[in-house]
């Protein structure tokens, strides 16, 4: 999916040269063309991940496409395309990119036109792109009359919200902290960096299945993904492979030695100023604990503690995901910006 080029054209369309991003000087394109569209575009999320991106799934459960769009031999475009390979292979999520210095000429079309191509190719009926939107106002982002241009509709509709770690109220964080601790009884707490314990890996792998469809998802259809120990494994040496960080905090029920909730958050080492808050889960049926809280609190101080650098977190949540929302706000984080995803059928 397309989501950052203006779908009007000043004049006569230019041919875009698209080719796969399969050498280091064509990914060094592909990165440069990355980083400059970044600010503009996707403000959330202002780096480019260095060249491990284009390696092999690694049983990861995903492969990912990278194409380069250039005119006269000079790099203007960027596409990548995401198609999984256990588990929703009816579906694919695409994301596409201009200079703007070369925009509204229909390069961001051609290469929609081409990544859709791809993906029904490997069999998807469905690609999904997330489009930026302001927070407030009424004017119509580009992206978002490319979307509409091209027949996608929106089908989920998210809040990204920042939490400035130089202005955390320690006081309150703190006094969180315990109120959660005082409905969490029972339960205990389990920290790492970067890779799980061995003996909790097969817990952690049904968490993040669960992950894929307890969040909420509107009206983008997207079902469970399939993990096992392997695949965690894998994930993680992708993660250290793109130069990431992960700090982790895990709620462990105390009788059964299951491990019933986790929360993570991802750090690129070249540019740790923006964190990702990742995935936070808890099994439905230990839920009603505050363990979400006490988990949530308890990893943002290890990531104090473990990664330096990091100036803001960003997190995303469905805007109907009231009750994450609630804790994430009580935490300090507040809105940034609207996105949504776009569902186009290929």
């Amino acid at each position: 999916m397309a989501g950052h080029a203006s779908i009007e054209y000043d004049g006569a369309v230019s041919q875009l040269e698209i080719a796969a991003v399969d050498d280091e000087a064509a990914a060094k394109a592909w990165h440069l063309v990355d980083d400059a569209t970044r600010s503009g575009d996707v403000p959330a999320d202002p780096l480019s991940e260095v060249l491990p991106r284009v390696v092999q799934p690694r049983q990861t459960g995903e492969r990912n496409e990278l194409w380069l769009g250039t005119v006269d031999d000079k790099p203007v475009a960027i596409a990548e395309l995401v198609l999984p390979l256990l588990d929703n292979e009816a579906n694919a999520t695409g994301e596409i990119r201009v200079l703007e210095a070369h925009r509204r000429r229909g390069y961001g079309s051609q290469l929609l036109a081409h990544v859709t191509a791809r993906a029904k190719a490997e069999g998807r009926r469905r690609l999904f792109g997330q489009v930026v939107e302001p927070l407030d106002g009424d004017e119509v982002p580009a992206g978002v009359a490319f979307a509409k241009a091209h027949g996608a509709r929106p089908v989920l509709f998210e809040i990204r919200r920042v939490l400035e770690l130089r202005s955390l109220d320690e006081h309150r964080l703190s006094e969180l902290a315990a109120r959660a601790r005082e409905r969490a009884d029972g339960y205990s707490l389990v920290h790492w960096a970067d890779r799980a314990p061995d003996d909790i890996v097969d817990d952690l792998a049904v968490l993040k299945g669960r992950m894929s469809v307890d969040a909420p998802h509107e009206d983008m259809e997207w079902e469970a993904e399939k993990y096992d120990a392997g695949r965690v494994r894998a994930l993680e040496a992708t993660v250290a492979a793109q130069r990431r960080r992960v700090v982790a905090t895990a709620a462990r029920h105390d009788a059964t030695g299951q491990l019933v909730g986790y929360t993570d958050i991802g750090v690129n080492v070249d540019r740790p100023r923006v964190a990702y808050q990742w995935d936070t889960i808890v099994l439905a049926e230990h839920r009603g604990h505050r363990l979400g809280l006490l988990m949530k609190v308890a990893n943002i101080e290890l990531l104090r503690r473990t990664i330096q650098g990091v100036e803001i977190v960003n997190t995303w949540n469905a805007a109907i995901n009231e009750h994450m929302i609630a804790v994430n706000e009580d935490m300090g984080f507040r809105p940034a910006e609207r996105e949504r995803q776009w569902e186009l059928d290929v």
